[in-house]
């Protein structure tokens, strides 16, 4: 049972590990700072501003945004 389990597990971490760095520009607000925080607000119901920021800052290291 405990080997099903990490078994399991593994084809989970394996299965997250393999998405490529473009999936974060498949969110919802693309490279828009605005539509990033409204979303987020919209979501959460918090105040997105740093985490907007620190997405944004990460897609324009990725070259994702420019």
């Amino acid at each position: 049972m405990v080997l099903i389990r990490l078994l399991a597990l593994s084809m989970v971490v394996t299965f997250f590990t393999g998405v490529p760095d473009t999936a974060r520009a498949a969110d919802a607000w693309g490279c828009n700072y605005d539509k990033c925080v409204a979303y987020c607000t919209k979501v959460s119901g918090k105040n997105c501003t740093i985490y907007c920021e620190r997405r944004l800052q990460d897609k324009r290291r990725d070259n994702v945004c420019k």
